[in-house]
């Protein structure tokens, strides 16, 4: 029976849904399909070898296992992220992560669709988006195969211009609205549950699924904070590991470059490819790393290792970060630090105060420090 053209589009935009995730984003896909997305879904599925992955949560590691086994190729996996980010983040919640899309992306994927990642080119024909404020780190990329994507929004100059900037806010890019909750805005169109920052963007685009993995910057929590507000895995490297040529700083004896991922494996497979010396910054001159990453990844890694918590149950008085944490956040606190005592992991605890509660008596403390 042939299909009529309204009837393909909704056929096409079914398609895409299921690889997108949920029922309720196939009900939308129904309802306002788009040409453009049925065309680039249409294209992404294939009769030869059909994709099983799940985009909107499938670990980079899956990727290249799917890649290097033949269900899927590189043009069929830029495209499909091509749509995604046309539904989600153009669209839709409009969740405004991606800044720009490489123009080359889909040329430089079909040139990649005869290639398999392999321990020369590991991310071969894995599409990567890269925080719109790096430059030279993308040439270790390509030479590790990856197809650019494009590169995510920021906060505007990874929030050094101005005070009470909204993490994720960008003149050029709009506002980054974290995937999990893309409707709740304040009256001034801020978002209620923050994307995180600087690397806002490049947090978000992994989390809603729109590129395999993403690389972010830090100078102080810029890849820390939105991983955390994201649900992900990130890296804060030593400075010198990843190379700082090319990449707008805020301070330069602090910034780098990381990965944000799905999995530790995932991180450590990035890794592999950014840590690597480079005459434009002396500083990986001095870099001493493992010939791999992902080699030490085991079900046991915790045992023996010792976790460092910054808090003293005996001396609650001078309990600066654990003890402002209300119930539920505490409760979250000692779930995870009992996973990781249960994985073998030794908990040192030891009390951090900070400079203003260690002044002893005679400072403006209101109670007598007791710490010693």
């Amino acid at each position: 029976m042939r299909l009529t053209r309204r009837a393909k589009h909704r056929q096409y935009a079914i398609i895409a849904a299921s690889w997108f995730g949920t029922r309720r984003q196939a009900r939308h896909a129904m309802k306002k399909p788009s040409r453009r997305d049925a065309g680039i879904a249409a294209a992404a599925v294939s009769a030869e070898a059909p994709i099983t992955l799940k985009l909107d949560n499938a670990p980079m590691s899956d990727i290249a296992h799917a890649l290097a086994s033949g269900q899927v190729t590189a043009t069929a996996l830029t495209k499909a992220y091509l749509a995604r980010i046309e539904t989600y983040d153009r669209n839709g919640p409009a969740l405004n992560s991606v800044r720009a899309i490489n123009p080359d992306a889909l040329g430089i994927a079909s040139k990649l669709d005869d290639r398999k990642p392999s321990a020369k080119r590991p991310l071969a024909g894995i599409p990567i988006l890269v925080k719109d404020n790096i430059a030279t780190v993308v040439k270790l990329l390509r030479k590790a195969g990856a197809v650019i994507l494009g590169k995510a929004n920021l906060t505007e100059f990874a929030n050094i211009l101005a005070t009470d900037m909204p993490a994720g806010y960008s003149s050029l890019g709009g506002q980054v609205k974290n995937p999990y909750a893309p409707a709740l805005m304040d009256d001034r169109g801020i978002p209620v549950v923050p994307p995180g920052g600087s690397s806002a963007g490049s947090a978000v685009a992994v989390a809603a699924g729109l590129c395999a993995a993403s690389i972010g910057t830090e100078t102080s929590g810029s890849l820390l904070y939105p991983a955390s507000q994201n649900g992900l895995v990130t890296v804060k490297p030593t400075v010198g590991l990843v190379s700082r040529a090319g990449i707008v700083p805020i301070a330069h004896s602090q910034d780098t470059a990381g990965p944000m991922t799905r999995t530790v494996r995932d991180a450590a497979m990035l890794l592999n490819v950014l840590a690597a010396e480079d005459p434009l910054d002396p500083a990986t001159q001095r870099q001493r790393r493992p010939a791999d990453y992902t080699a030490d990844l085991a079900t046991d890694a915790m045992k023996g290792a010792r976790i460092g918590v910054p808090s003293d149950p005996a001396d609650p008085l001078n309990d600066r970060y654990y003890g402002k944490l209300p119930p539920r956040s505490a409760k979250v606190m000692a779930d995870a630090i009992k996973v990781l005592e249960d994985l073998g992991a030794a908990i040192v605890r030891a009390n951090m105060p900070t400079s203003g509660w260690i002044g002893g008596p005679g400072t403006s403390m209101n109670v007598l420090n007791r710490n010693p």
